[in-house]
């Protein structure tokens, strides 16, 4: 993945089209390499929380195969707060909704079970792992979540499309289309973005 510049690069110049050209097709290739790999060693998963803080919590995990098999698509209750108008206003998911809903920590173990072992594709991975990792901060378990590796399908996406911020040096990160901000919605927009990539 193309992620650090030893030197700053400018569109146009040789050295710039060497490092988007690769950049490019490594993201075709490892797209390629996990449609190419049977679709239950890995898997999709997306979450959806009561917004973007330190403190925000899980409302809804979704969670498909490679092959698109649906393995979880669950509301949460959110313990220890109110689900805000504006998250409300992005996933349409409101507190009477997950009213009566189990909470994390009692379908974690689920969770768990289902990534054990396999490769976890997650779009814009930074964000799911730290809302993943806060839930399950709220209580006291040792077990772990044990992927094979954690991908991020928007990092991979970003060098496919080449979008190139010149200032900072990298690759814009595109906004995931095609979902419709549900978990398991976007876990199969992800899969169509794997899929677009690795048709080059």
């Amino acid at each position: 993945m193309a992620s650090f510049v030893a030197k700053r690069l400018s569109p146009g110049t040789p050295e710039f089209r060497e490092y988007t050209e690769k950049a490019r097709l490594e993201s075709i290739l490892w797209a390629r390499g996990l449609l190419e790999a049977p679709g239950e060693n890995w898997l999709i998963l997306d979450t959806e929380t009561t917004g973007l803080g330190q403190d925000d919590e899980i409302v809804q995990i979704g969670a498909i195969d490679g092959g698109g098999k649906v393995l979880m698509d669950n509301l949460f209750c959110a313990p220890s707060k109110r689900i805000p108008p504006e998250a409300t206003a992005v996933h349409h998911i409101t507190d009477d909704m997950v009213k009566g809903a189990p909470n994390f920590f009692e379908r974690y173990k689920e969770l768990a079970w289902i990534v054990e072992g396999r490769i976890l594709v997650i779009y814009n991975k930074a964000y799911d792992t730290r809302m993943i990792a806060q839930s399950i901060a709220r209580f006291s378990t040792t077990i772990p979540l044990t992927p094979q590796r954690w991908e991020c399908a928007m990092l991979r996406y970003a060098d496919f499309v080449g979008d190139w911020n010149e200032y900072y040096q990298n690759f814009r990160w595109p906004m995931l289309t095609g979902g419709d901000h549900s978990a398991l919605g976007d876990c199969f927009a992800t899969l169509e973005v794997i899929r677009k990539m690795a048709g080059g």
